[in-house]
C-alpha cells in the first residue's frame, strides 16, 4: 500500500496542515480494534459528502470516506502502528495538488501520481 497525500481544503482544515497523508483500504475489510468513533459529515466542493470519524475523547482523525456506498477508507496514517506505517511509507499519489501549498515541497517525484481531482479523476 502507498501514502495518499490530499490537498483539498476540507482536509487540510480537519487535520491543521498543508495536507492529509492517508492509506486507502477496503472499507468491507477495516475496523477499528476498540471504541467507536464519532462521524461528522463534511461537504466536499462538489460530489457526495465525505464521513470524518474522530476520536470522541481526543478528536484525533482516524478516516474519511464518502457517503455514495464507495468500498474505500482512506485511513490517516498517522494513526497507524508503527510497524504498519513503515509497510506503507512510499508516497504513491497526491490528490487536488493544484491546491497544493507552495511551502509543501520536496516530496518524491519518483513514480508520483498527481492528479488536480480525486483519485477517481
Amino acid at each position: 500500500m502507498q501514502v495518499i497525500l490530499c490537498h483539498c481544503h476540507n482536509c487540510k482544515r480537519n487535520t491543521g496542515s498543508g495536507f492529509s497523508a492517508n492509506i486507502v483500504v477496503p472499507h468491507s475489510k477495516f475496523e477499528y480494534t476498540q471504541g467507536t468513533p464519532k462521524v461528522y459529515s463534511d461537504r466536499s466542493d462538489k460530489g457526495p459528502a465525505v464521513l470524518r470519524e474522530f476520536c470522541p475523547a481526543c478528536g484525533t482523525p482516524f478516516s474519511s470516506r464518502t457517503d455514495d456506498g464507495s468500498d474505500e477508507v482512506a485511513v490517516k496514517s498517522g494513526t497507524l502502528d508503527e510497524e504498519d506505517r513503515v509497510r506503507c511509507s512510499k508516497l504513491g499519489m497526491e490528490i487536488f495538488y493544484h491546491r497544493k501549498d507552495e511551502w509543501v515541497d520536496g516530496m518524491s517525484d519518483q513514480g508520483v501520481v498527481r492528479r488536480n481531482g480525486s483519485m477517481a479523476s
